[in-house]
């Protein structure tokens, strides 16, 4: 039942001939695509936007992805995505990967493959098919680990991804390496640096470098156990310079630069090294899925003099668990407990929350849901998540001006049509 359900996710990212649904272009190529519309209510904090807190349809997903295969070895496969979550991202176009994918090595115990291109970075159980609506167990993947701030970052690269599997007495290893650049976006970085977007200067690019283990084990059909470990580099541009910083920084008073620092940044470089742990299995109708997180982040400030620079150096943790059980094969419901704290010496980050936001260095929640196929090409998915801290709340345009309570909820129904 896994395989059915992460089907068509996984037809582009691995240029392999999919499902029946698809449009058959010729006997080499197919065509498939998928448009998502939901409701989200959010009555006690903005969940990407203010609409939210009375209920809003600004949220929708319709992607469209293909696949030709030129010869056994050689495959080419690319996906446009439009992505509206109210505030937080505009709905516009923009290509999700694009990529040739050649099999060097296609033996019964080993294989090993070069894509090159947009390709996915396949991180922990989720990161590479996120954003399509049918492989997710509900509206959400856990937001403790694949959270909105550095979804840009993560999810692919333009480089080059080697892959490969081989089987010893029966146990499998899949693996990949991958390397590239990503251009993101600005804004969620800002946030969670600053809680603020800055007045000058923006992230416009990411460098990453990565590797991804899995093992299934052939003692035990139905468990899946992964390791994940991903390095990543980003800096701000354009900035504010020196000149500009000092000439007002020496006409207000000390207590008030204080507290508007994100004015006088003159640079800014965050280091990343993540490592993902994760554990899956699969057993009759359930399926049990845990996964760890550990970032270690370096961030490094520069203002002008007299204004110290600072280097700081945060440990992030987080980890969930989740249960899905299908009962048949057109219905699946799961629970999920989730946990992240942004720096685990500090876990309510009170020592650097904003005034307005008090809670934004953790978060802890409970969501339960559930997915309804009632035809072959239609789906409807249900969720509700109760949360505590606002770590995973969606950054957006004026979400500084609004006091965050500490415990909120919020409720998602939603219509899922793919072909």
């Amino acid at each position: 039942m896994i395989s059915n359900r992460l089907s068509l996710a996984l037809l582009c990212l691995t240029a392999l001939k999919g499902p029946a649904l698809a449009i058959e272009l010729s006997d080499k190529s197919e065509l498939h695509g998928f448009i998502n519309q939901a409701f989200l209510y959010s009555p006690d904090n903005p969940y990407a936007g203010q609409d939210a807190n009375n209920g809003s349809f600004q949220f929708r997903e319709a992607g469209l992805n293909a696949f030709y295969e030129s010869s056994s070895e050689l495959r080419f496969a690319g996906q446009v995505l439009a992505r509206q979550r109210e505030n937080s991202d505009d709905g516009k176009l923009r290509v999700d990967f694009l990529l040739a994918d050649y099999q060097v090595v296609s033996q019964r115990d080993r294989t090993f493959g070069i894509r090159a291109g947009r390709v996915k970075n396949n991180i922990g159980l989720y990161n590479a098919t996120r954003d399509v609506p049918s492989a997710r167990p509900g509206y959400t993947v856990p937001e403790s680990i694949y959270f909105e701030t550095f979804r840009d970052t993560l999810l692919s690269s333009d480089g080059i991804n080697l892959y490969g599997s081989a089987t010893t007495s029966n146990h499998r290893w899949n693996w990949e390496i991958f390397a590239g650049r990503t251009d993101i976006v600005s804004s969620p970085v800002e946030y969670y640096v600053f809680d603020r977007r800055l007045p000058e200067g923006e992230y416009n690019a990411a460098q990453t470098y990565g590797v991804n283990l899995n093992y299934f084990p052939a003692s035990l059909p139905g468990l899946q156990l992964g390791v994940s470990v991903v390095d990543f580099n980003f800096k701000l541009e354009n900035a504010r310079s020196e000149s500009d910083a000092f000439a007002e920084l020496i006409t207000i008073p000390p207590s008030e630069a204080a507290a508007q620092r994100h004015r006088y940044v003159t640079g800014n470089e965050i280091d990343g090294l993540m490592r993902v742990l994760s554990a899956q299995f699969s057993m009759s109708d359930w399926i049990f899925s845990l996964e760890y997180l550990n970032l270690i982040g370096k961030t490094q400030l520069s203002f002008p003099a007299p204004a110290p620079s600072s280097t700081q150096k945060t440990t992030t943790e987080a980890v969930y668990g989740q249960a899905e059980w299908l009962p048949t094969a057109q219905l699946s419901l799961f629970a999920r407990y989730e946990e992240l704290y942004l720096d685990n010496k500090d876990r309510r980050l009170s020592s650097l929350a904003p005034a307005q936001n008090l809670y934004k260095g953790f978060g802890r929640g409970w969501t339960v849901g559930g997915k309804w196929n009632f035809r072959y090409d239609l789906s409807a998915t249900a969720q509700a998540s109760f949360n505590e801290g606002t770590v995973w709340l969606p950054s957006f345009d004026g979400m500084e001006n609004t006091r965050m309570k500490e415990y909120w909820n919020y409720y998602v129904v939603s219509l899922n049509y793919h072909f």
